[in-house]
């Protein structure tokens, strides 16, 4: 499937965790093509979407906080219609205090992602210094750029593969909000699937808000024997009664009940988005 593609992009560098599911999806597959690295999602899925030999990895939802909001919003949008899911992976996430010095009690302040600094609050709070400076960068690759401007009391926040593309020294592992976060990683691009044996289909269907409408959705699946493995709808927007229903079903868009499930979900929807048939890695 993979083996005419010249490109692949992922969202972060400098040791992101997509990077981390893009080297795991290399190994997998054992591919090889050139890497480009984006730092917003949309930047990645546009990209790919003017792209057919360019796949793309970039992050879908993480185990605490639920699926991302910019993932989805892009996934759904008319204006990425080459756009697909052609695979899934999960990672675990293990966030480090990072610094070109080994003494731990000697920091005084730290660079990082505002996302990161929210994921690791506890531990800044707790754990740091309370007159601690903090310094906001972009991505992770900034953070370790910025670092060289600062003495040895600074500190990132990274991953252990940013310690070691930038030779750093992991003063603190697992330091975010919560144990055993992990996130789900998904490959983009404009390619067909094959079966697998554990397959996933992703549809978003488009409806008037009306009273019924999901219990009469999930009834056809039921009716299937197939197996829901998320659902969840949200408002279109505020100005509409329209509302957008997300499905993950076990099955492949190539398997006869899947198109069977899909035609008979049509009558309950203004639209139906194939979002894509993929399986794990």
């Amino acid at each position: 499937m993979f083996e005419n593609i010249e490109e692949i992009i992922c969202l972060g560098q400098g040791g992101s965790n997509c990077e981390i599911a893009l080297d795991k999806f290399y190994d997998t597959y054992k591919i090889s093509a050139y890497k480009r690295c984006f730092r917003t999602i949309s930047e990645c899925v546009n990209y790919v979407n003017m792209n057919p030999t360019t796949i793309g990895v970039i992050p879908y939802e993480n185990n605490v906080e639920g699926v991302i909001a910019e993932s989805r919003e892009c996934l759904i949008s008319s204006q990425y219609s080459n756009v697909k899911i052609l695979a899934e992976t999960t990672i675990p996430i293990h966030n480090c205090l990072l610094s070109k010095t080994t003494e731990f009690y000697s920091i005084s302040g730290i660079i990082a992602h505002p996302n990161a600094i929210a994921h690791c609050q506890s531990f800044i709070k707790n754990e740091m210094p309370a007159n601690l400076n903090i310094i906001l960068a972009d991505d992770m690759s900034e953070a370790a750029g910025m670092l060289n401007r600062y003495n040895l009391t600074y500190s990132i926040i990274g991953t252990p593969k940013t310690a070691q593309i930038y030779n750093l020294n992991i003063l603190k592992q697992d330091i975010d909000n919560h144990t055993d976060l992990s996130m789900r990683c998904i490959i983009i691009g404009n390619l067909e699937t094959e079966l697998t044996e554990h397959d996933t289909t992703s549809i978003v269907l488009f409806l008037n808000d009306r009273k019924g409408a999901l219990l009469d959705m999930v009834k056809v699946f039921v009716n299937h024997d197939i197996n829901i493995s998320h659902i969840n709808s949200q408002m279109c927007d505020a100005s509409s009664n329209q509302q957008a229903v997300f499905i993950d079903f076990d099955g492949h868009i190539k398997e006869e009940r899947t198109r069977l499930v899909i035609e008979e979900l049509r009558p309950f929807a203004d639209e139906i988005k194939f979002i894509g048939s993929y399986g794990k890695f």
